[in-house]
């Protein structure tokens, strides 16, 4: 089911936490499109080598029963913290897919592919060329002080920055004011950049 807005997931969220069941299915239903175009825009954005591994419904699935799992016991408090559980079980899909095919193409570095002793084996992010571990312990890092930004913050940050939504749609998403929405960005990318600073011996 598509179309979903904020007050139909606080409304599913508030069943949930009074005990419904059958509220967890109707929410993650009813998100559905939501949670495809979130994993097809991070795949795209952060991890396009994948794309020639993994299918996009394989991602989504994989998510969905992350998600569907983390329901059983973890009982979000608003929309903002919904969707931000959604993004952590989407990276967190695609981390795993990234540091498998990391392991998978080491080993095939070790045997031989050709006649001269080389490997044709693609780089998993974009602009790499060579399978250089280093860049996957600098996303890796990444995603998690993204995920250790303020809740406002990091729902911004994800919804802006991995989903391509303009800060429009994402205000009435979140029932938010533009500006609030600008100043949560600015405030996101502000405590990013610290990091970036200081984060540069992941890629020496």
């Amino acid at each position: 089911m598509s179309g979903e807005t904020t007050a139909d997931v606080r409304e599913l969220i508030e069943r949930l936490r009074r005990g419904d069941d059958s509220a967890r299915r109707a929410l993650l239903e009813r998100v559905y499109q939501r949670l495809c175009r979130i994993a097809e825009a991070t795949l795209q954005a952060q991890f396009p080598r994948l794309r020639d591994q993994h299918e996009l419904n394989s991602v989504v699935d994989e998510a969905w029963m992350r998600l569907m799992t983390a329901l059983e016991t973890t009982q979000p408090e608003s929309p903002e913290a919904f969707y931000g559980l959604m993004f952590h079980k989407v990276r967190q899909v695609l981390l795993d897919l990234a540091m498998r095919q990391t392991r998978d193409n080491a080993r095939w570095r070790q045997e031989p592919l050709g006649t001269d002793g080389s490997t044709t084996a693609a780089p998993l992010f974009g602009g790499d060329t060579t399978h250089d571990p280093a860049r996957l312990a600098f996303w890796t890092e990444f995603h998690h002080e993204v995920a250790r930004l303020p809740d406002q913050e990091r729902i911004v940050f994800d919804f802006h920055y991995f989903a391509e939504f303009p800060q429009v749609e994402i205000a009435k998403l979140l029932n938010l004011h533009p500006r609030q929405v600008s100043r949560l960005w600015l405030a996101a990318t502000g405590r990013l950049a610290q990091w970036l600073d200081g984060a540069e011996g992941l890629l020496s």
